[in-house]
């Protein structure tokens, strides 16, 4: 179960707020969120962080028992959209075993209206410290990945990779 959509719910903050689209109300998770997690645990419930704040993120990642996933989200360091995971929570997803499910929307994949396959599940490509397609002579190139999965994959693990959609499917 999702704690949010794109609006603030009694127990949780949206990704919105990330944005400053709209004002925190809980800065995370409310005391009753945090009853709601506990009870989502119980359960054998997955929590699914897709829609939520950063602190909201954090906020789940350090209190759960139970399995964490991000059912259609992408990696911030790629593309900065506020509904992205960024590395900081990456690297929290690796402490507690929860799952990045890499969406497909062009807007998280390239924050653009246009993304290819390979911006999702490419291949590693050299990229030049300081940036810049023409490098300067004295730059050498550093590996990094230029694709989500690969991106998530050298962030937080081979095990915290997924492939997410959203229950529209994607255009």
């Amino acid at each position: 179960m999702t704690l949010t959509h794109s609006c603030n719910t009694p127990w949780a903050d949206n990704w919105l707020v990330d944005t400053k689209d709209e004002k925190p109300v809980h800065h995370g998770l409310s005391a009753f969120g945090k009853t709601v997690v506990q009870e989502m645990n119980r359960l054998g419930m997955i929590v699914d962080l897709a829609h939520v704040s950063v602190d909201t993120m954090k906020a789940v990642l350090n209190i759960s028992k139970a399995p964490i996933i991000f059912s259609h989200s992408s990696a911030y360091g790629i593309c900065p959209h506020r509904r992205n995971v960024p590395d900081d929570v990456l690297r929290l997803v690796v402490s507690v075993g929860a799952l990045v499910m890499v969406n497909f929307y062009n807007a998280y994949v390239t924050c653009s209206d246009k993304a290819k396959l390979s911006d999702v599940a490419g291949e590693e490509g050299p990229r030049w410290v300081g940036g810049g397609s023409d490098p300067p002579a004295l730059l050498t190139p550093v590996p990094l990945p230029t694709d989500h999965l690969d991106y998530v994959k050298k962030v937080a693990g081979a095990k915290a990779v997924g492939f997410g959609g959203d229950y529209d499917g994607v255009t």
